[in-house]
């Protein structure tokens, strides 16, 4: 039994098992990295500029008008076939041997960098049941025709 303690209290010899607590934190660890990952990757740039904050005390002229609205560079991967959309304008690429028309579709980037030479970005449209593979050759074929800034999107 335990020896006495000064006032008639026994003295307590526990030991605090600490395996439990180091195995929680172990897996909370793990899992907030893991986590911590999938944001990071989550995350696209669009290449928009920061809004700016204007001083309300400032007696500065207004900002200028926006600029003209960019044309929408779009490009719908489909099970069948590719829609290259530019704004309002849609052309349909049929699959050629059951793989979009890599050849076709390097034409019309071509095109659109002529007309918009300032222009990286684009939208890739996909549905779920199209490849990837797929969408990954089309990736490479925008970095290669010079739209290196690509924002994916599901149908």
């Amino acid at each position: 039994m335990g020896a006495s303690m000064p006032g008639g209290g026994k003295s307590a010899n526990y030991e605090l098992n600490l395996v439990p607590f180091i195995d929680l934190f172990s897996t909370l660890i793990c899992f907030l990295l893991i986590t911590a990952a999938w944001q990071s990757m989550e995350t696209i740039n669009t290449g928009a500029p920061p809004k700016s904050v204007q001083n309300l005390e400032d007696d500065s002229p207004p900002p200028s008008p926006e600029p003209a609205k960019k044309a929408a560079l779009t490009v719908t991967l489909f099970v069948d076939r590719l829609d290259v959309g530019e704004d309002n304008s849609i052309r349909s690429l049929p699959h050629v041997q059951g793989s979009p028309d890599y050849n076709a579709l390097g034409n019309i980037l071509t095109e659109w960098k002529r007309k918009y030479p300032d222009r990286k970005d684009l939208i890739l449209a996909t549905e779920n049941r199209a490849p990837y593979k797929h969408l990954v050759k089309l990736m490479d074929v925008f970095i290669e025709r010079k739209f290196p800034e690509v924002g994916i999107t599901l149908n």
